[in-house]
């Protein structure tokens, strides 16, 4: 199992069946808390660590939450609203609401919970899923961008989203209009899989014209995902916690048409905070929906993406009989990768570490980002690709 994020508490699968006496209970309370507005993930992992478990959270005196500083007046009164209720009531009317609604609740007390999002700190309490959980076991690729997309920025998205289908990598975005879309088509007319995080409940499909795609993604083998409780009145769909689930379920996310300020740059930075692998597909210098795209690459925050092949091989998704082995690695070009894989550096500090000639460092390097096993930052620091660091067991 993928490790947890620091300070959170693990839940192994012996202390699943430890939480307490009736599991059951926990985990009706454990729904219920999740259901308190302004109980978001923080606080709850907070509440958690406070009181041992959500029983003990939910049962706690008023003294004792008084005394949390960081709930809050408001939270307090939502804490106190919704715990003159049964939690079992509770947990029973949103999951039969998800039910009717095609999906079923995870929680991370749960094996079936998404292996990815362990990762996360603080990650989901709870999550409403339609679709089938498999698919969270498989390895993906975010695809992310503009909802005023460009032809050629929907063509782009199709375009690697079909060749990330066809490696049999799952392709996860967010449903939204453009780029979104256009991902999610991508892999589907391949034959792929792909996974759509909603910014609204499963049984509010947002936007409204893509229910038809959403419905097509269940049927094609794949899942919708959302934070937000099925049945829940909601104003405007939460953006932020969905960008921060759909970069914590890719290995990389790719932006492939986002002007300044886009919703995909978010996805972006949230992609970096989490140390996910970063690409942006570069546009016209006068192009405003390639202008985040650009500013990524030339901030150096993301790789460029110079073809599909390119990127399939820099990630490391390249098809079995396309994979680089290291077998094929002349010796001065496996001296090289095996120095990046320790620091990355530029040309002069590769010949230091390496002692070999100026020129068959330079000749390593060209072969070696011909491979996808390196790449250069502004043509004066190299470093290794995630398939690179795959090879060599990183």
């Amino acid at each position: 199992m993928i490790g947890v994020g620091p300070g959170q508490p693990r839940v192994t699968p012996t202390e699943r069946g430890a939480l307490g006496v009736a599991r059951g209970s926990e985990r009706d309370c454990w729904i219920a808390l999740s259901l308190i507005p302004g109980i978001g993930p923080a606080t709850f992992t907070q509440l958690l660590r406070r009181f041992g478990s959500a029983t003990d959270a939910w049962r706690a005196s008023v003294d004792d939450l008084r005394s949390l500083s960081w709930i809050g007046s408001e939270g307090l009164e939502a804490m106190a609203q919704h715990r003159s209720r049964d939690p079992a009531a509770l947990a029973r009317s949103v999951e039969d609401a998800t039910r009717e609604a095609g999906g079923r609740i995870v929680t991370w007390l749960e094996e079936a919970y998404p292996p990815a999002l362990l990762t996360l700190d603080p990650r989901p309490p709870t999550l409403y899923i339609a679709g089938d959980l498999q698919v969270f076991e498989r390895r993906g690729v975010a695809i992310v961008g503009t909802r005023r997309a460009s032809g050629y920025g929907l063509s782009v998205a199709t375009e690697i989203a079909d060749e990330l289908a066809r490696a049999d990598v799952v392709v996860i975005s967010g449903l939204a209009l453009g780029v979104d879309g256009a991902a999610h088509r991508g892999a589907l007319a391949a034959g792929g899989r792909s996974i759509a995080v909603l910014p609204s409940p499963l049984d509010r499909i947002y936007p409204p014209r893509h229910r038809p795609l959403a419905r097509e993604i269940v049927e094609c083998g794949g899942a919708l995902v959302s934070e937000v409780p099925t049945g829940a009145s909601v104003g405007r769909p939460d953006f932020a916690r969905r960008n921060r689930i759909i970069a914590g379920l890719a290995e990389a996310v790719v932006v492939t048409e986002a002007p300044d300020r886009s919703g995909a740059l978010l996805t972006a930075a949230a992609a970096t905070a989490i140390g996910r692998e970063l690409y942006a597909v570069p546009g016209p210098i006068g192009a405003m929906g390639s202008r985040g795209c650009n500013r990524l690459i030339a901030d150096q925050q993301a790789l460029m993406v110079t073809s599909t092949a390119a990127l399939l091989r820099q990630i490391g998704f390249a098809r079995a009989h396309e994979s680089p082995a290291v077998a094929t690695l002349s010796e001065v070009e496996g001296q090289v990768l095996e120095r990046l894989l320790e620091r990355s550096g530029s040309i002069e500090e590769l010949i230091d570490r390496t002692t070999q000639p100026p020129a068959a460092v330079a000749s390593a390097l060209t072969l070696l980002e011909a491979r996808g096993l390196v790449n250069p930052f502004g043509g004066a620091t190299f470093h290794p690709t995630l398939a690179a660091k795959r090879l060599g067991g990183a």
